[in-house]
């Protein structure tokens, strides 16, 4: 079995459910777990430079102010990648450099397809600054497999080192995954990583899906935290590689952080649940489901589907 590059989203995707409220100390527990565990990569937050002095302090997470990687990138010790997400609109693409000054080594652009226009100026900017690029494909189960490879032709002519397929509604089955891992190895040469969501519980089959179809990197979470349904759970792809495929990898770490910093948080209603499981079920983004939400109860939407 290929045993993929893992990426741990925690502080990133997992802090939709705390605000991206983490502190430094919390921060720095999840890079050392997920170092002492043997994962290569981490995410660190979103790379917002007009916030950094708005919120630096007390959400360092949502922007990524310089003193917050410094710290992260002692904590790291040469034990794990610092990366990134940075949208376009927040970021001047002159000002990446400065997250190479700082520890970072990768910067993950999410892409859907309104956002082609400016990614190569992006990605030559991110390679000049010494960085890695990753072009990730949001909502990609609201796209046909003909606007999946546009933007996979699009991160593949942009020069990016990676391009990500994120399922962020959690509405596909691994049959589709398949599907789509497929054709956009049919457009591209770039190396392939899956973003799974578990709105229908299938965060880690459809991981396994797009491990088999060809993608070498993979995206999970302590806990499976994260917005909507969740993320794939980091414990359960670090078991399962473990004892099926012989990989050198610690769950004790990632348990240990999970006990003390994830389930404190876990204070979702049974209601917002199947609120995801709808979600899932009806291919719905997190925008359409906040408009419903105004409007009713989304168990609703479903009994009129």
């Amino acid at each position: 079995m290929h045993i993929p590059q893992i990426l741990d989203v925690t502080l990133r995707d997992g802090g939709y459910v705390n605000g991206h409220s983490w502190s430094l100390p919390d921060a720095q527990r999840i890079v050392r777990a997920a170092a002492d565990a043997g994962i290569p990569s981490a995410e660190v937050g979103y790379f917002r430079p007009g916030r950094q002095r708005v919120d630096g302090d007390s959400h360092p997470a949502a922007s990524c102010p310089p003193e917050y990687l410094e710290k992260l990138r002692a904590t790291a010790a040469g034990a794990i990648t610092l990366v990134v997400m940075a949208v376009q609109k927040d970021v001047p693409p002159e000002r990446y450099r400065d997250l190479a000054d700082h520890g970072v080594a990768m910067v993950r652009l999410p892409t859907p397809l309104s956002a082609l226009g400016g990614l190569r100026r992006h990605v030559e900017a991110i390679h000049d600054a010494g960085l890695l690029a990753s072009v990730n494909l949001t909502r990609a189960s609201e796209l046909s497999l003909a606007q999946i490879r546009t933007v996979a032709a699009a991160a593949d002519t942009s020069g990016a080192d990676v391009f990500y397929l994120a399922d962020s509604n959690g509405s596909l089955f691994p049959q589709s995954v398949t599907e789509i891992v497929a054709a956009v190895r049919e457009t591209t040469s770039v190396p392939l990583g899956f973003h799974a969501h578990d709105m229908l519980s299938l965060a880690f089959g459809n991981s396994l899906a797009a491990l088999d179809a060809g993608c070498g990197h993979l995206d999970a979470s302590l806990g499976g935290l994260g917005k909507g349904g969740g993320n794939l759970c980091m414990e359960l792809l670090v078991g399962y590689l473990r004892s099926r495929a012989g990989a050198d990898l610690d769950i004790a770490p990632l348990v240990l952080a999970s006990s003390d910093l994830v389930e404190p948080l876990r204070t979702v209603s049974w209601l917002a649940s199947c609120e995801s499981i709808v979600s899932g079920l009806l291919n719905l983004n997190l925008d359409e489901i906040s408009g419903m939400r105004a409007e009713g109860s989304l168990l609703d939407v479903l009994q009129r589907a």
